[in-house]
């Protein structure tokens, strides 16, 4: 379908419009979205639909003699994800230090017994501690990595980096997060 008949259909309010946007450009938009936000498919299926929402409702805006539907979509896209992303910042950052120890606390493994059991709620407040402490940049790396578990290439594209400076960045977090375990006596 050329961008023309597709703009002309958006025009005339026909939803058809949308699922043929889909058909064309979903695997394109899901890569981006995928790219900015990671692994998170909830907030990249709700990125792809605000960003055809956004298109629909703002027809009258778009010149395509600027640009084609496929860049118009691709800009959309980038920005609402972006956007999200430092939504979704904001949410972990102001989670209270009892949540975060909550969320850690349920990979405890449950068939130790209670004494192993009450080091790891420990270690886990310990390392709750730690991350909440660190730099913005730092924080985040360490939540993608080890809640998330984002491999370095992931973190590097979402976080516009290299993958050489966040395997950097990684290897000084977990020295840091050694010699602080160390110090409170943990091996």
């Amino acid at each position: 379908m050329h961008d023309k008949k597709l703009i002309t259909l958006i025009e005339e309010k026909n939803e058809e419009c949308i699922s043929l946007m889909a058909e064309k450009y979903e695997k394109l938009l899901y890569h981006i979205a995928y790219g900015i936000l990671g692994g998170r498919a909830e907030d990249i299926e709700e990125c792809i639909n605000d960003t055809y929402l956004k298109f629909w409702n703002n027809i009258d805006k778009y010149d395509l003699e600027k640009a084609s539907v496929k860049t118009y979509l691709k800009v959309i896209l980038r920005n609402t994800a972006i956007n999200r992303l430092r939504d979704i910042g904001r949410k972990e950052e102001n989670m209270s230090y009892e949540d975060l120890t909550d969320i850690a606390a349920t990979y405890a493994d449950e068939s130790q017994n209670v004494e192993n059991e009450l080091i790891n709620r420990e270690k886990v407040t310990l390392l709750n501690k730690i991350i909440g402490e660190m730099p913005k940049k730092d924080k985040e790396i360490s939540i993608r990595r080890f809640f998330y578990l984002q491999s370095s290439k992931e973190i590097a594209r979402a976080m516009m980096m290299t993958v050489s400076a966040v395997d950097c960045r990684v290897s000084r977090i977990k020295s840091k997060i050694k010699i602080k375990f160390e110090e409170n006596g943990y091996e």
